[in-house]
């Protein structure tokens, strides 16, 4: 019966009221003399009267622990769309800036981001874990000190805000909260803060907040809900640094079955007489963040290295590196490219390739003396690989600057799509909550079986993350890494075949391209979902548009495509894609990071010491590849292995690619069907013992 409904009579005197969200005022419950327990289906009670509730002693539930994953989801993904800018990066592609006007303006890095959570209840507990996985540091207020849980705690909200960068509001509604999210506390959180809200609206004192967001003195928000729903402040519309969502946080057709199941088990308590249901208490988190810095000095002389760019792109490098190298670049050069190149050929030992500029064996041609090349980028598929290892130039790549804020990215971007919040922004902005009321549910992350192609550093820390959403994670990879918790599948079709999602992070060659094909597309399904932060080329994209347009697969989220910047136009009217115009890996903070990897690089090169993300050139024509075993401290003798015939063992070499989960830094020589040709004086007639440590020799198809 509808309580809600004016014809309800005093003579139906029900003992059990299971309400849904709607006001449950004084005045109803006087008609409900016999209430004895309201089994509310939201998490929030503050539209039921509970003075009332507690002078009559009528129980109330609430959702219970239902919500707390997904809403924990969500809060997460507004987190992601502030700081990554994904909502207006999906608007950037869809309204065709991108091709005119370049590059999208850089999101912030979340990890080591100072998160404050307002209310450590069973949502907060679930944000807090996901967020530590993240790398954040958590501090919370709450009513009071939670004695199981690690995190710092602050006694009111201001002190709260003034210790972090971003609030996260997860409290409940009463008379002490009602806008606890005040004045003085956007103040103590500042200029470049960051307030979600999956809580309730009049939590913020929305009228202050639209002001510190149009005054420039609050970095941006994240909004589920508002004071007056399903009215958004117009201010607010214009806003790229505000998402909007219209309060569908704890909204998944999982969330509903689980609020079935705490519904039904209320019910039965209450009518066996046994205890009711409560919210989870929060697990005991801990939460461990090590800072590790290295130092490096410049050196007194200044070597010679190249910038190769295109003259469109502009590198802060140039500031950094000049005052401790002697730095060329052909494109501030009047003179013909080629021209420049051979008059300093014999001075080039160090190269910079910016980016995505091609390098191809004819410019490499050009510089004979070329040792090594220091790529700014993840992926080296723009620079001619075959030509490299020919001649057993060594690269480092920039894997290890960006693997953090580009596995963020694939995270959030699989959210976004789960969970429709690029749409749900959209749906806001474009004035349909008020017309058109609930908007569509989106799926829940937890225990979704995601499949990573290519486990390598981003791979890996994309798994780690996806871990605390209670994913289960599985991979593909050139092998199975030994020292990995995640299942193995030795091919891709089987891999999308056992999961719901597949998140590419493997580099680009000519054995990956188009690795996802018509039998992956089939194998993942009508419900799967592809998220790609590696190349564009990694999928075959006209496959996947059809396959998109057709219901053939549930949805996607790309951040790259295979011609840059043209994006297939039949998906801009697709809710179930996330765009971004290749935005994945690029932050201040990846930037700064860049910045020193190189340059440590550089200065390693030059003094002859280990190098840092060294990318290992592999392929059917390199006969040999030299592995140094550095694992737990231990130095592995050399033994040689090449055309399955025992080969002499090498001693002493450089050229070291690194692995985080292998543990292991491995060298790239070229040798001579196994004969140790020229052994002692590659790389022009460099010595190879230069670093005092012993080498194994192995064939490219070994295990390292």
């Amino acid at each position: 019966m509808d309580a809600q409904n004016p014809n309800f009579q005093n003579t139906d005197t029900p003992t059990v009221l299971v309400h849904r969200p709607a006001p449950l005022t004084l005045e109803t419950l006087n008609r409900l003399p016999s209430l004895q327990i309201i089994v509310g289906s939201s998490a929030g009670l503050d539209h039921i009267d509970l003075t009332e509730c507690r002078r009559r002693n009528i129980a109330v539930t609430n959702a219970g622990s239902a919500f707390s994953e997904d809403t924990a989801d969500y809060a997460v993904a507004l987190l992601f769309g502030v700081l990554r800018r994904l909502p207006a990066g999906d608007c950037y592609v869809r309204d065709g800036f991108w091709p005119v006007n370049g590059d999208f303006p850089l999101g912030f890095k979340l990890g080591a981001k100072r998160v404050g959570i307002l209310g450590l209840g069973s949502i907060g507990s679930e944000v807090a874990k996901r967020l530590a996985a993240f790398g954040c540091s958590i501090a919370y207020f709450s009513r009071k000190k939670k004695t199981s849980v690690l995190f710092p705690y602050y006694e009111n909200a201001i002190d709260l805000a003034a210790n972090s960068d971003v609030l996260i509001v997860c409290c409940a509604l009463n008379d002490e909260t009602h806008h606890i999210v005040n004045k003085d506390v956007m103040v103590a959180l500042g200029k470049e803060g960051v307030i979600i809200n999956v809580g309730r609206g009049p939590l913020v004192d929305e009228k202050q907040l639209v002001e510190f967001l149009v005054r420039g003195e609050l970095g941006g928000a994240g909004l589920d809900v508002f004071e007056n729903e399903p009215n958004v402040p117009k201010e607010l519309l214009e806003r790229d640094n505000v998402v909007l969502s219209p309060h569908c946080a704890v909204a998944t057709p999982e969330s509903f079955e689980a609020l079935q199941d705490v519904i039904i088990a209320n019910l039965k308590a209450f009518f066996s007489n046994k205890p009711l249901r409560k919210n989870i208490n929060p697990q005991d988190l801990t939460m461990a963040s090590d800072a590790n810095q290295e130092c490096f000095q410049s050196t007194d002389d200044l070597p010679t290295v190249l910038l190769h760019r295109l003259p469109s792109f502009n590198s802060p490098l140039k500031e950094i590196l000049q005052p401790h190298f002697h730095l060329l670049d052909p494109a501030d050069s009047p003179e013909p490219a080629s021209s420049f190149l051979s008059c300093h050929a014999k001075t080039v030992r160090a190269l910079i390739c910016i980016y995505n500029t091609p390098l191809s064996a004819e410019t490499l041609s050009l510089l004979p003396s070329l040792e090594f090349i220091v790529a700014t980028s993840a992926g080296v598929d723009h620079i001619d690989l075959e030509e490299c290892r020919g001649r057993g130039i060594i690269m480092t790549n920039a894997s290890t600057a960006f693997a953090e804020d580009a596995a963020d990215y694939a995270v959030a971007l699989l959210i976004d799509v789960c969970r429709r919040i690029s749409t749900a922004d959209r749906y806001v902005r474009a004035g349909l909550w008020q017309v058109k009321r609930d908007y569509p549910l989106g799926f829940k992350l937890g225990r979704k079986r995601v499949g990573i192609v290519g486990l390598g550093r981003i791979g890996f820390e994309v798994g780690k993350r996806l871990e605390a959403f209670g994913c289960s994670v599985a991979y593909n990879s050139r092998e199975k890494k030994p020292s990995v918790p995640f299942s193995y599948h030795a091919n891709v079709i089987d891999l999308a075949e056992d999961n719901d999602a597949l998140i590419l992070c493997c580099p680009l060659t000519e054995q990956t391209h188009h690795i996802i094909n018509r039998e992956v597309l089939e194998a993942l399904g009508k419900e799967g979902v592809i998220i790609n932060v590696g190349r564009g080329a990694l999928i075959d994209e006209k496959l996947l548009v059809q396959f998109l347009l057709r219901g053939d697969i549930a949805g996607a989220g790309l951040d790259v495509f295979e011609n840059e910047p043209d994006v297939p136009r039949e998906v801009f009217e697709l809710d179930n894609v996330v765009l971004s115009p290749h935005r994945a890996i690029f932050t201040p903070e990846s930037l700064e990071a860049l910045n020193e990897l190189v340059f440590t690089n550089l200065e390693a090169f030059f003094s002859n010491k280990p190098l840092r993300s060294v990318f290992k050139i592999e392929g059917k024509d390199y006969p040999v590849i030299l592995t140094q075993r550095l694992q737990a401290g231990k130095r592995t003798e050399g033994q040689a292995f090449a055309n399955s015939k025992p080969a002499p063992a090498a001693r002493n070499g450089r050229g070291e690619s690194f692995s985080e989960s292998s543990g292991y830094l491995g060298m790239n020589l070229a040798l001579n069907s196994g004969r140790c040709v020229n052994m002692w004086k590659p790389f022009g007639g460099k010595s190879l013992d230069r670093l005092g440590v012993n080498w194994e020799i192995d064939t490219p198809n070994s295990s390292t």
